[in-house]
């Protein structure tokens, strides 16, 4: 990351939250201004700074968090309106979410002069914040840089490379650059020293993609001596989830490139909290324990009341995952038998059937209501699975992947919940749906993620919904 977009990244939330704060400032006025309008009343010295201060230090506080949960940021203010306002909508539902929990736990002490305050703020923080992201937006687009400050760089690559690559990057960022020069195989490390010095270059972009970057090593190492920041364009089709980071193993150093959420507090709390809910779920959760064992002694009673399966953990690697039985005890093999006289309901490796004549009657009720899965909570306690994850496959399955980059939905634990149990669970029919879900998730997750879809697992799973 260029120190500009750092800067970005720093000023951006600070001025949020300044007109968060100016916005919560002035409401007073504001509500006194439309009250003749709406029917409030007036109160022409309140102030809720003075009158409560921690719920308005709060509520303005929250606001730059909020805005950076919904990916706001993320573009550094240089996402389409149509997606700003789509994250400014979800800000707001979460806004009002907040806040009416707070009003619910001290309904007592506020008054209805503070409720039409709150409301005032609602409607007034996202649009002043709308107005900064537009204008900011605007400015960063259309305004000329000075010739002072325009980047000097040199473009490197192939010339077909060059002239393809060049031509697709935004107008917007290209105004802010003066190409000094272009590197091409036939130049000659002196020309390009000659080209550094005489136009004082600061910035080298490789075009091409990574193969690129093999190919112009010589350059590369020069300007890297020379303090020169590399870009490296890459191609199109390139998997856009690549992030890079610098790492020094003892005295060397390497360059990373990953895919996967990167390790931080934020995934240390993901892996205790794993640990602490499981213990916790086990607790709450022993009546229906107790109702799933008697059920299946019942059902099928030469049978056990647990059921382990091999299925593919972290990058594949294979793991014992333990349910309650729901079907009978030569269920894996009959598989290949029901598949012949039933076929699949799910293109892909996975099966799928409605109905399929291995479950016992008891076996559908604790699917649907997803009380088979409750043993997993110990394989959570065990490290071999997280709360939320792509579902773990059997082995099988996964052996039988029809694209090796289907693969990456490996590259995280396995979990008991992910995008395809809340959004579709077994009501789809298509594998890939179930990929691209998973997928969304390793390159979008967040705490907050995960906390959204543990939220919206619970009606998924009390209603039965999709599940077979």
């Amino acid at each position: 990351m260029t120190r500009s977009r750092k800067l970005v990244k720093l000023v951006l939330p600070i001025i949020d939250l300044m007109s968060a704060l100016t916005c919560a400032y002035i409401s007073p006025w504001v509500a006194n201004a439309v009250a003749p309008y709406v029917g409030w009343h007036t109160e022409e010295n309140f102030n809720a700074f003075t009158s409560s201060p921690f719920m308005a230090g709060a509520a303005v506080a929250v606001v730059p968090i909020l805005l950076r949960m919904v990916g706001f940021y993320h573009r550094n203010n240089l996402q389409r309106v149509s997606t700003a306002l789509r994250q400014l909508f979800t800000f707001i539902v979460y806004y009002l979410c907040m806040m009416g929990i707070y009003l619910l736990v001290v309904s007592d002490a506020i008054s209805t002069y503070m409720n039409h305050l709150i409301l005032v703020c609602i409607i007034l923080i996202p649009l002043v914040i709308f107005l900064r992201y537009f204008v900011l937006r605007f400015l960063q687009m259309n305004t000329p840089v000075g010739r002072r400050y325009l980047r000097s760089v040199l473009i490197a690559g192939k010339p077909e490379d060059i002239e393809t690559h060049w031509q697709t990057l935004p107008d917007f960022w290209k105004r802010s650059l003066t190409v000094v020069g272009k590197v091409t195989p036939e130049t000659s490390q002196e020309q390009v020293q000659q080209m550094i010095e005489e136009n004082h270059v600061d910035r080298l972009i490789l075009m091409g993609g990574m193969a690129a970057y093999h190919d112009n090593e010589e350059t590369i190492t020069r300007c890297e001596l020379q303090g020169i920041d590399i870009y490296v364009h890459l191609k199109d089709g390139h998997p856009v989830s690549m992030r890079a980071d610098v790492s020094d193993i003892g005295d060397h150093r390497v360059l990373i490139l990953t895919s996967t959420p990167v390790y931080s507090w934020a995934r240390l709390f993901k892996s205790v909290f794993d640990r602490v809910m499981a213990a916790v779920g086990i607790i709450l959760s022993s009546p229906f324990w107790l109702i799933a064992a008697i059920g299946i002694k019942l059902s099928d009673p030469k049978g056990p009341i647990f059921f382990k399966q091999q299925r593919s953990g972290l990058y594949g690697k294979p793991f014992g995952m333990w349910k309650f039985r729901s079907m009978y005890v030569d269920a894996e093999e009959r598989l290949a038998e029901i598949k012949e006289k039933y076929g699949n309901e799910m293109d892909g490796p996975i099966f799928k059937l409605t109905n399929d004549p291995r479950i016992f009657k008891f076996g559908h009720f604790i699917r649907k209501f997803s009380i088979d899965e409750l043993p997993q909570l110990l394989n959570i306690l065990m490290g071999d699975m997280s709360i939320v994850g792509p579902r773990p496959l059997p082995v099988y399955e996964t052996k039988e992947f029809p694209e090796y980059s289907q693969r990456r939905r490996l590259s995280v634990k396995p979990g008991l919940t992910c995008y395809w149990q809340v959004e579709g669970r077994s009501n789809t029919e298509s594998f890939d749906f179930m990929v691209n879900k998973d997928l969304k998730y390793i390159d979008n997750w967040s705490l907050w993620i995960d906390f959204k879809l543990i939220l919206l697992t619970i009606p998924a799973v009390l209603f039965g919904k999709g599940a077979k």
